[in-house]
């Protein structure tokens, strides 16, 4: 049986990136692939790039490294472009919007969003006839079983008869955070895929697992306070409260 680790939402995180390279190691798995969003929020974006490029068999294009690469709005965006030079700003236009493969003999397609626009996703807030809507239109225009995606920061997992969605948490800027009176502990998360890979044709064991780690989110706020990122305090207030700040 094969293993894949697969994460995405790195967002320039070095710490929580590293924390997560080490663990998918000590579990000795060497296939990774990841969904998207290498940039944007973090304080190492460049950095974060790097291990990505190293590290990941398979590296697909997130609604932020879009925006990074060719939509600069914000200071912040032209500030992230800046760092990660020009040479990987023509990287992450290259990446893909989707990759597909066989395993144990089901069809995945992964993908940051969807996979028509990085502006577009399936909606978890609404389990009902809208998610299946969604599911029905994705699984009819690919043909997939299983459909794999990042960009909501959190794990899911929806099955439709024999059609799985899932969600494959984030690395960095996660909405997983435990809290008591002691401490507060921010985790990262990716999600493991074990299988057959490659086979097409025999219906074999298939299982995903998720997991949690967690990461010293406290160091990367100082070092986003050491840092000259515009908007900086946006992307703290997001690492200790666990919830979107919109930009």
């Amino acid at each position: 049986m094969d293993k894949i680790a697969i994460i995405s939402d790195i967002h320039g995180c070095l710490v929580s990136l590293e924390t997560v390279m080490k663990d998918i190691e000590k579990r000795g798995i060497n296939k990774i692939f990841c969904l998207g969003d290498l940039v944007a929020k973090g304080s190492m974006p460049k950095e974060a790039i790097e291990v990505i490029k190293e590290k990941c068999e398979v590296v697909l294009k997130g609604n932020c490294d879009d925006v990074v690469s060719q939509r600069c709005v914000t200071q912040e965006h032209f500030w992230n472009r800046e760092k990660i030079g020009e040479k990987n700003v023509k990287y992450l236009i290259s990446l893909p919007m989707t990759h597909e493969f066989y395993i144990s003999g089901q069809k995945v397609i992964l993908m940051h969003t969807s996979p028509k626009s990085l502006y577009d996703y399936i909606n978890l807030y609404n389990i009902d006839n809208t998610l299946e809507n969604q599911m029905d239109r994705l699984f009819e225009e690919n043909g997939a079983d299983i459909a794999i995606f990042g960009h909501v920061h959190r794990f899911f997992m929806c099955r439709k008869g024999e059609k799985s969605v899932i969600s494959d948490g984030c690395v960095s800027n996660g909405c997983d955070i435990v809290k008591n009176e002691e401490e507060q502990v921010q985790y990262a998360s990716y999600l493991i895929l074990e299988g057959k890979y490659g086979e097409k044709e025999n219906i074999l064991p298939i299982s995903f697992e998720f997991v949690k780690i967690p990461y010293d989110y406290r160091k990367e706020i100082s070092n986003l306070e050491k840092s000259d990122m515009p908007n900086k305090d946006m992307a703290i207030k997001e690492l200790k409260s666990g919830k979107y700040v919109a930009r």
